[in-house]
């Protein structure tokens, strides 16, 4: 019934223009601190499916909606705020608040909810709200065109791989004509969403009260970032400027030619070993290693005979293959995905040193332990349907492939990758080595294996190759700013990068930050430690927990609110991000919520994680240790 009624609601919108609508659990407000609450609006706004010699500061979607006379894209536009402090306000309104919230990996529009939600909670906890009573913070949760609710939207349910999820997109969009259907597929470009989010920021700046002074800011994560610096880029070589106030860059990824595609690769191995060496460098976390390996070597030492023992077949079974644990390229999924999990990051070392030692305890806590982490390793591997239906309305997974394929795996070529068979040979090549050790999360890419003629041969299949967008060399592997768009000197760009992050890895926010500086555009780098991908979602400080906003939107919070403030990018407080401050790699398992998950992946089998009070008594900590950090485990399950 709240699925007929959404879909009701939602055809409506094309007509009515803003409308009440649910947040995605179906509720119709919520508390998000104290009496504070929140609503929601959504509508559909109507953009050219090209926006070829189409001027997002002018176009005028109504027109064409009733029309019809060009092909047109209805994207879903949702926006978030206090009940007390409404979009449409009272002449008392000073100042407008307009946050833009931007997605990566396809944009789906619910993955940013809960980032309004809690940006808004953060606002109401800096009472905010009662302080500033005339400033109005509105949350817009972008929609990249293709995905979600927007219409038409592109999907492959049944496929099992990207080969035939290419085949089933080229045959379902528009069943009738391969030519229609490619001609939607490929409107999906990362340009043509950047033109999108210029469009619905001058939509929001145009509906305004005039009264009130209007500030925009952009905020993006992972491929998000990318999309702003399109937006960035596409109004500074058209001189059509739309004047912000700031972008706010989570997980920074580049748009400028050869950036991302080499920093990726580059980083697939370094991330792995700086993560293990941050246990070194720890004085508690490298004794604890020790004494539990009964080793005196170094954790990346002990890694690396540990993938030599699997890879001349001589680790000891009992804790590795009659548990599952097959060879060392499924040790490396799981330990992977523990680094990337904030609430699981210590479990890595811990396996390494476990299953290193394989005592009886070993033996009896992984046997329950591995199974199910290599069971949640498979829920997203291959054989698993690459874009579900029940993901949708929220899904962006198709999307997010074409536009990366597309766009950003090619950045290391001059020439397109549909028609450089050299970069893919090389990409394929590239993944087979790199997947030893970790393949980049856009998702699975099996192309290589099933399209390989030779050793050093393959062939992008056709479909696939068709389903690809061809660059348009007007924006392509450019980076440009007009510094004219920022609507003060003071304005500028907001970074925030994780140092594990090899998604986006740190050298990236750099590069990224330099060119804005060659700009004279203002910009504070963030650099976040222990953190992977995407900042706003991991930097959870020790005093809060995850149940309080992160250090990142603490910090965000205090950039939109500048003005009434009197602050800068200069002097933003953001001593929250430090090791001291930070949850980070919580090794001994202190936050109880990062406790209660390793308690989950260890079967709820032991508290006692890394095995300290078992196995030999020579491996054993000293006493005073031992019983210190055994009293703050139990201080947690009380």
């Amino acid at each position: 019934m709240y699925r007929q009624l959404l879909l009701f609601l939602n055809l409506c919108t094309i007509v009515l223009g803003w409308y009440a609508c649910p947040f995605t659990d179906g509720s119709i407000n919520k508390t998000v601190w104290n009496n504070v609450i929140i609503q929601a609006e959504c509508m559909f706004l109507t953009s050219p499916l090209e926006w070829n010699g189409f001027n997002p500061n002018t176009f005028d979607g109504t027109i064409y909606n009733k029309t019809r006379n060009i092909s047109v894209t209805d994207i879903h536009m949702k926006r978030l705020f206090f009940s007390k402090l409404p979009p449409q306000g009272s002449s008392s309104v000073k100042h407008t608040i307009n946050y833009w919230l931007v997605n990566g990996g396809g944009g789906a529009q619910v993955g940013m909810e809960p980032f309004g939600i809690s940006m808004l909670k953060q606002i109401a906890l800096n009472n905010y709200h009662i302080t500033y009573p005339n400033t109005h913070p509105i949350m817009y949760l972008f929609q990249y065109r293709g995905a979600g609710m927007s219409n038409p939207s592109i999907h492959c349910h049944t496929a099992r791989t990207w080969l035939d999820c290419a085949t089933e997109l080229i045959n379902t969009t528009v069943p009738s004509s391969r030519e229609e259907s490619l001609k939607i597929i490929h409107a999906m470009t990362n340009q043509n969403i950047a033109l999108d989010l210029q469009y619905q920021i001058q939509y929001a700046i145009n509906q305004a009260q005039s009264p009130s002074q209007i500030s925009t800011y952009i905020y993006g994560l992972s491929q998000g970032t990318g999309i702003i610096e399109y937006y960035l880029t596409i109004q500074s070589i058209n001189s059509q400027v739309q004047i912000i106030d700031g972008v706010i860059l989570d997980g920074v990824m580049s748009v400028k030619d050869s950036d991302t595609g080499r920093n990726q690769f580059k980083f697939h191995n370094e991330r792995f070993y700086l993560y293990l060496s941050k246990c070194q460098q720890d004085i508690k976390c490298s004794k604890v290693f020790h004494s539990v390996t009964g080793s005196d070597q170094n954790l990346i030492s002990v890694t690396l005979r540990l993938q030599m023992l699997f890879l001349t077949n001589k680790v000891n079974p009992l804790c590795t293959y009659k548990v599952g644990l097959t060879d060392w390229l499924l040790f490396i999924q799981i330990a992977n995905q523990g680094i990337e999990t904030v609430s699981a990051r210590p479990i890595t070392a811990i396996l390494i040193a476990r299953i290193y030692r394989c005592s009886i305890e070993d033996q009896r806590v992984l046997s329950k332990a591995l199974p199910i982490m290599i069971h949640l390793i498979e829920q997203y591997g291959p054989g698993t349907l690459v874009d579900p239906p029940d993901a949708y309305p929220g899904d962006g997974s198709v999307l997010s492939i074409t536009t990366i394929w597309s766009d950003y795996l090619g950045m290391t070529l001059s020439d397109s990758v549909k028609t450089n068979a050299e970069f893919y040979n090389d990409l394929c090549i590239n993944v087979t080595v790199a997947s030893e050790l970790y393949l980049a999360s856009v998702g699975l890419l099996p192309l290589c294996s099933e399209t390989k003629v030779s050793k050093y041969s393959y062939i992008l299949p056709s479909d696939f190759k068709d389903a690809l967008y061809s660059r348009n060399p007007r924006y392509w592997g450019q980076f440009q700013v007009n510094p004219r768009i920022f609507r003060s000197r003071l304005d500028g760009a907001l970074l925030f990068n994780g140092d594990l992050d090899y998604n986006s890895p740190l050298v990236t926010a750099q590069q990224v930050q330099d060119y804005f500086q060659t700009q004279e555009i203002p910009t504070k780098l963030v650099a976040m430690k222990g953190l992977t991908h995407v900042t706003a979602i991991q930097s959870y400080t020790k005093s809060g927990g995850f149940q309080l906003p992160s250090c990142t939107e603490q910090i965000i919070a205090q950039y939109l609110y500048q003005r009434e403030l009197n602050v800068s990018l200069s002097n933003l407080d953001d001593r929250c991000n430090s090791e001291q401050t930070l949850v980070g790699i919580d090794w001994f398992y202190q936050d109880a919520t990062v406790n209660s998950t390793l308690y989950m992946l260890f079967g709820n089998t032991t508290y006692d994680y890394w095995g300290i009070t078992s196995g030999n008594q020579s491996n054993r900590l000293n006493v005073t240790f031992s019983l210190s950090f055994l009293s703050i485990l139990f201080f947690l399950l009380v």
